[in-house]
């Protein structure tokens, strides 16, 4: 038989745990990345400033630590697009002028 004391330690639980680990006060990834681009209202950025930088919440910094690699890695994407883009004009241009002759 379980010992009364030890089964009720091992229910023994804290709002705080079920929070962390239901993510419970963690906002969707939408609403950090409008948060990180300051597009939020005075409020809701405030519980953010808090529940980032003051709780520190490990489970939210990951996600906007990816948001900001993914814009990062779509900034050079589009910067090498852009260069694709005007080589290939480039070329093209010569191509035609050279057709004319």
């Amino acid at each position: 038989m379980v010992d009364p004391e030890k089964r009720i330690n091992q229910m023994t639980f804290t709002l705080g745990q079920v929070w962390r680990e239901m993510r419970v006060s963690c906002p969707h990834p939408d609403i950090l990345l409008a948060w990180k681009e300051g597009s939020l209202e005075k409020g809701p950025s405030s519980y953010l400033d808090f529940h980032v930088n003051e709780a520190e919440c490990p489970v939210c910094q990951a996600v906007i630590e990816d948001l900001e690699r993914r814009g990062k890695d779509a900034a050079e994407e589009s910067a090498l697009l852009e260069d694709l883009r005007e080589s290939l004009l480039s070329s093209t241009r010569t191509f035609l002028r050279d057709q004319k002759k």
